[in-house]
């Protein structure tokens, strides 16, 4: 039970996420999005930021939740390094290509 206690203000594991997180995220292709979102609707920026955070928030608390309950439980950090490498690999090539993002707004 202390171990779980310490682990709620472990300020230095907070601030090394939050900083992995922000230089990861900046340039990423969801940031871009968000800014060709906003650039495409300029009287709606306000919209665009609360959407992104809200959306940016819902997944990592989701991915926290899956990570620490049932990835870390079964697969090794090396098999997840390897899935993850070559979904990113996917994804981008289907970006490349324009098989998939292709995003038409009616606003």
């Amino acid at each position: 039970m202390e171990h779980k206690l310490t682990g709620i203000f472990n300020w230095r594991l907070f601030l090394s996420t939050l900083g992995v997180v922000f230089i990861s995220e900046m340039g990423d292709k969801t940031q871009i999005t968000t800014m060709l979102l906003a650039g495409a609707k300029p009287a709606y920026v306000l919209w665009v930021a609360l959407g992104s955070a809200m959306a940016l928030i819902c997944t990592s608390f989701i991915e926290v939740i899956i990570g620490s309950q049932v990835i870390a439980r079964y697969i090794k950090p090396e098999t997840i390094k390897l899935l993850s490498g070559i979904t990113f690999l996917i994804l981008g090539t289907l970006l490349v290509f324009g098989l998939m993002g292709n995003v038409e707004l009616n606003l």
